[in-house]
């Protein structure tokens, strides 16, 4: 790395982490976020076919400055809807702790969508199952069971509920891993229902991604060492979110900036510069938001093994569940009839460009390929947000169009 933009990185963080007051919307909860920047709020729930109750959130239109509600109730009807796919560890949060003005749940309600926010199983808004479970059941799950289960009941719900055919889906990394696995096995279910999808920071196969701490996270021995932890104590869950623990990451950096800034540096993004740091200090009071060990531990083997492969559970249950003694790879060239744009990151040390090349020549159904000078977590708090309010929403307008409800120049866009 060249010598002056490594002494800037080392300044970044604890400059503005040290010049800023904190900003009040690092604890604020999704709904004072959402609401206090004129928006409508709600809360929803569906149960999986599996048992887990997942915690949805709508922003349907505008409140009424005067009433706090909507100016028509019923205003979300006949618009085009969107879901919005959290990343691992994350939750809908992510989606509205941006500047208001650039924040992606807010850019597309605005521009005439019915915006949905989804939580996966196990994190902290969607921890609990309608069938008893012991720790270990409940946590004793992926990414694959996000796509076979978790999407279909937050798509079939949404669909049913706003009497629409399609949606619009937006994921971001884990988020990204679910709908390829699902599209690679089940295409034809969500080609029925989802108009275009499109990968933010897209995470397939992983052999040569460049994060420091991922690879030394995913070895065999650190894998093989946490497994055993889990069964000692029988702990499964990773990171599980609770008041002491979510916004941990916060107060790591606010005590601690020149620590955070390496574990920023070595974990995800190369270049840290490119992101606003006001912003990332309420993304981190958002963060982490709690998996299971099995998510990660899936991650791991992809990278171990270099290939999108199903979970490998040991040659015994292997070969009981696939028929085969190791996991097949999942073929994400099966993936043909939804339309998929991938906006992959040039400082992304995850999603690296070298694997998303590649993936995007083994997908059939490429509408959109390109790169963009973001990390990983750049997709939600980048300074230059044009990624999103140009090209993101060029694609949508393109393949799932809305009808603008408001003037984009009115004061009501930039509420604060």
């Amino acid at each position: 790395m060249p010598k002056r933009q490594n002494q800037a990185q080392q300044n970044f963080l604890s400059q503005r982490f040290q010049s800023f007051s904190e900003s009040p919307d690092v604890s604020k909860t999704i709904k004072e976020l959402i609401t206090q920047n004129g928006f409508l709020f709600e809360e929803h729930s569906v149960t999986t076919q599996d048992g887990y109750i997942l915690k949805m959130f709508r922003i349907p239109g505008f409140q009424d400055p005067a009433t706090g509600k909507d100016f028509d109730p019923k205003a979300a009807e006949g618009k085009p809807v969107v879901l919005l796919q959290h990343g691992l560890e994350d939750s809908a949060d992510a989606w509205v702790v941006h500047r208001p003005e650039v924040a992606p749940a807010f850019v597309l309600a605005r521009a005439g969508y019915d915006v949905w926010l989804g939580n996966n199983r196990g994190n902290k808004y969607s921890d609990t199952s309608f069938v008893k479970k012991s720790n270990y059941d409940f946590w004793n799950y992926g990414y694959e069971e996000m796509g076979d289960y978790d999407l279909p009941a937050m798509i079939d719900y949404i669909l049913t509920l706003t009497k629409n055919q399609k949606l619009a889906f937006i994921g971001h990394s884990q988020g990204t891993s679910q709908m390829f696995y699902a599209l690679s096995h089940n295409e034809q279910y969500f080609a029925d229902r989802v108009s275009v999808f499109i990968a933010l920071g897209p995470v397939m196969r992983l052999s040569n991604e460049q994060s420091t701490l991922v690879r030394l996270f995913a070895s065999n021995i650190t894998r093989a060492l946490l497994l055993t932890t889990a069964d000692t104590f029988g702990v499964y869950d990773l990171f599980p979110a609770n008041y002491l623990q979510t916004g941990s990451m916060r107060i790591f950096c606010d005590v601690l900036p020149k620590m955070c800034e390496l574990f920023l540096y070595l974990g995800s993004d190369s270049d840290i510069t490119v992101e606003d740091p006001e912003r990332l200090q309420v993304y981190l009071g958002h963060f982490p938001s709690g998996t299971s060990l099995r998510t990660v531990n899936h991650y791991g083997q992809t990278i171990a093994c270099g290939e999108m492969k199903r979970y490998d559970f040991g040659k015994t249950i292997n070969l009981q569940k696939y028929g085969q003694a190791e996991p097949p790879v999942i073929e994400i060239s099966n993936i043909q009839k939804v339309p998929v744009a991938m906006f992959v990151g040039t400082k992304d040390e995850l999603a690296n460009t070298i694997d998303n090349r590649w993936a995007k020549d083994q997908i059939k159904s490429i509408v959109h390929y390109k790169e963009y000078n973001l990390g990983h977590l750049s997709f939600f708090f980048a300074k230059d947000y044009s990624f999103f309010t140009e090209d993101v929403m060029g694609i949508i307008e393109k393949y799932h169009p809305a009808k603008p409800i408001v003037d984009p120049t009115s004061p009501k866009v930039f509420l604060q």
